[in-house]
């Protein structure tokens, strides 16, 4: 199935999602709400093989530097040239797809999170009421 949505959209995206990585609290059915609108699988890939690979190494330090939330400038300035660079060789293409498969394995909890929130809100659960 093709993935149709537009640049304003995945940028909107990609801001949303990078709440995930933060190492603060995270207010999962909130943020989900936001990005509900769009087809779950599209979701999922752009979690892994956009922002995790961006975004998911602030998790994974031993005393994450980025915890009240990601620049959201920085974040659509980063993916694009992650996007971009990815596209200019097949070394880098390969090194590319090795991260998504790092972040699929390490950061598929938290993907669980957000995939149960966007489930809840779908049911109408998170909103209080």
């Amino acid at each position: 199935m093709e993935n149709t949505v537009g640049k304003a959209d995945r940028e909107f995206i990609w801001s949303v999602m990078s709440e995930f990585f933060v190492d603060s609290e995270i207010d999962y059915d909130f943020e989900a709400a936001r990005i509900r609108r769009f087809p779950a699988h599209v979701l999922k890939d752009i979690f892994f093989r956009e922002v995790a690979p961006v975004c998911g190494p602030n998790l994974l330090t031993p005393i994450p530097p980025i915890w009240m939330g990601f620049d959201t400038h920085k974040v659509v300035r980063e993916i694009r040239s992650l996007l971009s660079n990815k596209e200019k060789s097949w070394l880098r293409r390969i090194g590319y797809e090795a991260d998504v498969l790092y972040y699929r394995y390490l950061l598929a909890g938290v993907w669980r999170e957000v995939e149960h929130a966007l489930k809840r809100d779908c049911a109408g659960q998170a909103r209080p009421g």
